[in-house]
């Protein structure tokens, strides 16, 4: 037995389900190949005054700063099929594109040191390890996110719509269904990558450095 969006027995859903169309959505998780600058208008002074950054370079000091603009997007074609009936509306995902390529990407070697200078050498590679790590993090947070969507089964589809009352609020439980879905995954990258990124900032590291070139500033 059939039965429109909004009708049928009491037992059916309110949007009907085909599992014959398949449960998984269509969707794509794109890391697109992003610059790093090189910023070279900040001081030593001007990098103690960044927040959360802790870690002493050689010198006792902030000797360089590697960051990247993180943040994760999506972007969901829904799909809403005509009310019958007087029934709700059914809604599921058409397309969806999630991103997460940062805005920007950039490296801070205070202006102190010449870019011909042995510290300078030293400060850039040093956040190039920085910059190097957060690029293998990203690209293995994207092949996790493409696997977590593959295996959820419970984001609507077209064979799997959900009733609602308007574009609205389809757009609205989407929403919270993408993040319920995507965002743990990323959650656990931004951890992951935090705990990388200070190990390259431990103390031997920092001494090591410091040895490469006679003095700092």
């Amino acid at each position: 037995m059939s039965a429109a969006c909004g009708r049928g027995p009491s037992s059916a859903p309110a949007c009907p389900h085909d599992l014959s169309s398949g449960r998984g959505i269509d969707f794509e998780v794109v890391l697109s190949s992003f610059p790093t600058t090189i910023r070279r208008d900040l001081t030593l002074a001007d990098l103690s005054k960044y927040p959360e950054t802790e870690a002493l370079g050689p010198g006792g000091k902030l000797q360089g700063l590697t960051g990247a603009s993180q943040e994760l997007r999506y972007d969901a074609k829904i799909a809403l099929a005509p009310r019958f009936f007087g029934g709700p509306r059914c809604a599921w995902i058409d397309h969806l594109s999630v991103d997460i390529t940062p805005k920007n990407s950039e490296i801070i070697v205070p202006r102190e040191y010449p870019e011909d200078s042995c510290q300078y050498e030293q400060i850039l590679a040093h956040e190039r390890t920085h910059e190097d790590t957060t690029r293998d993090a990203l690209a293995e947070a994207a092949d996790e996110l493409r696997r977590a969507l593959r295996k959820t089964d419970w984001l609507p589809a077209r064979g799997t719509p959900i009733s609602v009352a308007d574009r609205a609020q389809a757009e609205k439980r989407i929403e919270a269904m993408i993040d319920r879905a995507a965002k743990p995954v990323y959650d656990a990258y931004l951890a992951r990558l935090k705990e990388r990124q200070a190990v390259i900032d431990l103390p031997e590291n920092y001494r090591w450095v410091s040895r490469r070139c006679p003095t700092w500033r």
